[in-house]
């Protein structure tokens, strides 16, 4: 483990919620700002971890995010859905 976490975690009453969440937040968002910059840019991200529908603190990472639609769907409609919104 990278002792600066850890030590910065030791900070926290409790740390996952209070440090390593926000923190894995933040990164999720700014990835997702990566791709999208302008209103009028188009782009796909597809998240493939189920911990984002399964647990209470999926819903943070979601709500992080501007304005946006979301679909849940499974990998093999993907192509297609990604084309369909892309409009290829």
């Amino acid at each position: 483990s990278d002792p600066i976490i850890a030590a910065r975690s030791e900070t926290f009453d409790d740390p996952f919620n209070e440090y390593h969440l926000p923190e894995a937040i933040l990164r999720f968002r700014q990835g997702f700002g990566r791709l999208i910059r302008t209103q009028s840019d188009r782009g796909v991200v597809a998240v493939f971890d189920k911990r984002l529908l399964s647990k209470r603190y999926g819903r943070s990472f979601l709500d992080s995010l501007p304005d946006c639609k979301v679909q849940v769907g499974s990998l093999r409609d993907l192509p297609t859905l990604t084309a369909r919104w892309l409009n290829l």
